[in-house]
């Protein structure tokens, strides 16, 4: 299908525009009202996606899609982006019909990313029930504290918090000091930022009702949620994302776990290893395949992010613990699958440690037993009496040894029963 013939019609209720037309702006709230046929729209998506290089070969022979089955087309992964652009102009996306362009890092350079104006509207409209779950809208006062040039940053929030009718101030990220001022001398009650910026902007005097953090670990953190909220005076929610994906998941007042924009992609958890659907409260590797993505849609997408899901009984599934890590590396010790950046989140709730910096050694002992020994590094008197327990907790196994170094040598994970 040309881009130009699809029309919005997948929205119920919304005034129809030609792609020539200025971006149609919507009553404030009036998101609310919308319904979007979703199987349609996958249609749409994968019906684009036919005429695209990348996905050439994996449609082939594959007829017809639903939302709820999935399971008969092939994934995408990073690599498979990289190599579209390795190999075509543009990756081989129809650039006809591009209107916003952000840029992401890649191996070997910058790996572009297209969005159409069919995109903003949808990606605007969708996003914006992350900001109904919350009661923002009219009359809400909204600082955006990440960046606006080169990346998505802060255009990822940008236009669906103009869509809900909140006043919005681009800051960008940075200055603290200044943005504290800003908020105080003129009212600003909702900060969008990463929750370690957000730290330093309470510490700055600044005070919030609510802060939307995005970014970087956070409820995967073990008392995180709580030592921030006591600093901005506020509550603070999670909410998940990818430049290429857009937002995909957030909180809802409730701060019980991330749950899907359903209007925005749909998504799997699967086991990295058999890439089957995980089972309810175990962990498994988070798959997008994206419906506000005509030019460079994404079908299936691994994103290698760690989360563990709730499958409820109405069908929904909620990601309770957000983001716990990634599934690089996987090692099975003591019969269990461990995913070493998962220990990342819980290291960043000891002060002292540094969360990104440690190595798991795996060994056998005489007796045939598996043997953890984890290096951390760090100051010298840092608190790990916690960790254990955490552990435990979190993974399902502990660790015989835990030592604070100051220097680590070799990667990640040494694992000696090989």
């Amino acid at each position: 299908m040309a881009m130009r013939s699809y029309r919005t019609s997948i929205f119920e209720n919304v005034k129809k525009f030609d792609l020539s037309d200025p971006i149609p702006i919507l009553e404030p709230n009036s998101f609310l009202e919308i319904t979007v046929n979703r199987n349609q729209q996958l249609q749409h998506v994968l019906e684009r996606a036919r005429t695209l290089a990348l996905y050439q070969n994996k449609l082939e022979h594959f007829e017809g899609a639903s939302v709820s089955d999935l399971s008969g087309l092939e994934f995408t992964t990073r690599g498979d982006l990289a190599e579209a652009f390795d190999r075509h102009k543009h990756g081989g996306f129809d650039l006809s019909d591009a209107a916003l362009v952000h840029l992401t890092p890649a191996p070997g350079g910058w790996m572009p990313e297209y969005l159409s104006k069919n995109d903003l509207v949808w990606q605007a409209n969708a996003t914006a029930e992350l900001f109904s779950r919350l009661g923002i809208g009219r009359g809400s006062r909204v600082i955006v504290a990440f960046g606006y040039h080169v990346f998505a940053g802060g255009w990822l929030f940008h236009e669906a918090l103009l869509q809900v009718g909140a006043t919005v101030l681009p800051h960008g990220p940075g200055e603290a000091d200044r943005l504290a001022q800003i908020a105080k001398d003129h009212g600003y009650d909702v900060l969008i930022s990463n929750p370690t910026f957000a730290l330093r902007v309470a510490e700055a005097g600044a005070r919030f009702k609510f802060l939307i953090a995005a970014g970087e670990a956070f409820t995967s953190v073990p008392g995180y949620r709580e030592r921030v909220e006591a600093a901005i005076g506020g509550k603070a929610f999670d909410v998940f994302g990818m430049s290429e994906t857009g937002l995909v998941a957030s909180e809802t007042l409730a701060q019980n776990g991330l749950e899907p924009l359903a209007n925005m992609a749909i998504l799997e958890v699967i086991d990295p290893v058999t890439l089957t659907p995980t089972p309810s409260g175990e962990k498994g590797e988070l798959v997008i395949t994206t419906l506000a993505r005509e030019i460079m849609p994404l079908i299936r997408f691994r994103t290698g992010d760690l989360t563990v899901v709730e499958r409820l009984a109405d069908g929904r599934i909620r990601f309770p613990r957000g983001m716990i890590g990634r599934t690089d590396e996987m090692v099975k010790v003591k019969g269990v699958k461990l995913y070493p950046r998962e220990l990342g989140p819980i290291l960043a709730s000891v002060p002292g440690l540094d969360a990104k910096q440690f190595q798991l050694i795996i060994s056998r002992t005489q007796s045939g037993t598996d043997h953890l020994k984890l290096h951390l590094l760090g100051e010298a008197d840092a608190d790990t009496s916690k960790l254990e327990p955490m552990f435990r907790q979190a993974l399902g196994i502990g660790m015989n040894e835990l030592r604070v170094v100051d220097k680590l040598e070799g990667g990640l994970v040494v694992d000696t029963r090989v």
